[in-house]
């Protein structure tokens, strides 16, 4: 073996390191040792590959309980991620029976913490000049600019029209409205009508099915972009029906 590290001292790592894992399960397994010269014992041989076997069955060992740390520190992660979508849903009951002002702060607070704990990278809100943006995301490779609405109304057309305008100023920008107690009538046909689909349109009841748990924000979002990709559609039916829109006025 002296020999053979030495040749092999300036191989290549993984080479080198094939060669000796197959040495040593070739000696942990071989039965019949037969000495070459009288100086050398069998039984040290033999206590020699016991301890090899005993070597290897402790780093499997090893490996499993990596293994099983590994497992466990996944569900934790899901825990972590429910237990923090609690906290979430908290929060956005305690804004249901706030003044609109109030509550609209309370709502990008809620949002901001959604894509946190979704794992969705967000900007803050912030203001460039003549416009005021409740925040942007990145998502799939897309920026989208948001625009985040509770008010005791439906959103009229006049408001998607202004948010559209400020998505179509920006370099690839999309956008997403979310108006708690939904939109008038009229506004998706006025807003897709002879424009490129920029803008998606979620409402309370979208957002209520991330927060009580019915689905990910991922698959919310993947839903509105599948219908606005495939089917023109600016505003996407609801994976599932949770708190009307009377809860959020």
């Amino acid at each position: 073996m002296d020999k053979l590290y030495e040749r092999l001292r300036h191989a290549d790592f993984n080479l080198r390191l094939q060669i000796s894992r197959d040495f040593v399960r070739t000696l942990v397994e071989h039965k019949n040792f037969v000495p070459q010269d009288p100086k050398h014992r069998i039984e040290i041989a033999e206590r020699a590959a016991l301890k090899l076997r005993q070597l290897i069955a402790t780093q499997e060992a090893e490996q499993e309980e990596k293994q099983r740390i590994k497992r466990e520190a996944a569900a934790s992660v899901r825990l972590t991620y429910d237990q923090e979508l609690a906290l979430v849903r908290d929060a956005f009951e305690r804004a249901l029976p706030m003044e609109p002002t109030t509550r609209g702060y309370a709502l990008e607070k809620i949002f901001h913490d959604i894509m946190r704990i979704s794992g969705i990278p967000v900007v803050e809100p912030f203001r460039i000049v003549g416009e005021q943006l409740d925040g942007a995301i990145k998502y799939d490779g897309h920026h989208y600019l948001v625009e985040l609405k509770w008010v005791k109304e439906k959103l009229p057309p006049a408001e998607i029209g202004s948010f559209y305008f400020k998505a179509d100023g920006k370099l690839g920008a999309r956008g997403i409205v979310i108006a708690m107690n939904g939109y008038s009538d009229g506004v998706v046909e006025s807003v897709s009508k002879g424009k490129e689909l920029k803008v998606l349109l979620l409402d309370g009841n979208h957002l209520a099915n991330v927060i009580y748990g019915h689905c990910t924000l991922a698959a919310l979002l993947d839903r509105a972009i599948e219908y606005a990709s495939l089917k023109g559609l600016l505003y996407c039916p609801r994976l599932r029906g949770t708190h009307s829109s009377a809860h959020m006025n």
